[in-house]
């Protein structure tokens, strides 16, 4: 007797790592850019990242703040819930709001560190 159920479990669990996977490599890769940059001047740093949406001054320098966002609602359309197999939109929206903010921090005029925060960081 052969267990045709194993493929899809095992399929499933594959397809369940993969988003994990892929998240950590993309974190890895951000950060080796960003490490990348340390001991590199202001001038390269925008030449890389492109210009900052704001800059800060503080007393032991500057600091490069990057920012990305999207923020939504989903659903909210009467007739097409979810939950009861519709197509999408769901009775009751729901908003939700990814961001990740960067900061590059200079000091005599090179990159000192660098500082991430935020629910989507990749």
């Amino acid at each position: 007797m052969s267990r045709p159920a194993a493929a899809p479990c095992l399929l499933a669990l594959l397809l369940a790592l993969f988003p994990a996977a892929w998240a950590a490599s993309a974190q890895a890769d951000t950060r080796a850019v960003l490490s990348g940059l340390v001991g590199r001047s202001k001038a390269e740093v925008i030449g890389r990242l492109g210009p900052p949406y704001d800059t800060v001054t503080t007393v032991d320098g500057e600091r490069l703040l990057y920012e990305t966002l999207d923020a939504g609602r989903i659903g909210g359309r009467s007739g097409q819930d979810t939950r009861a197999g519709g197509t999408g939109g769901g009775l009751f929206p729901r908003s939700y709001t990814f961001r990740c903010r960067t900061e590059v921090v200079i000091r005599d005029g090179r990159v000192a560190a660098f500082n991430r925060s935020g629910n989507d960081c990749r």
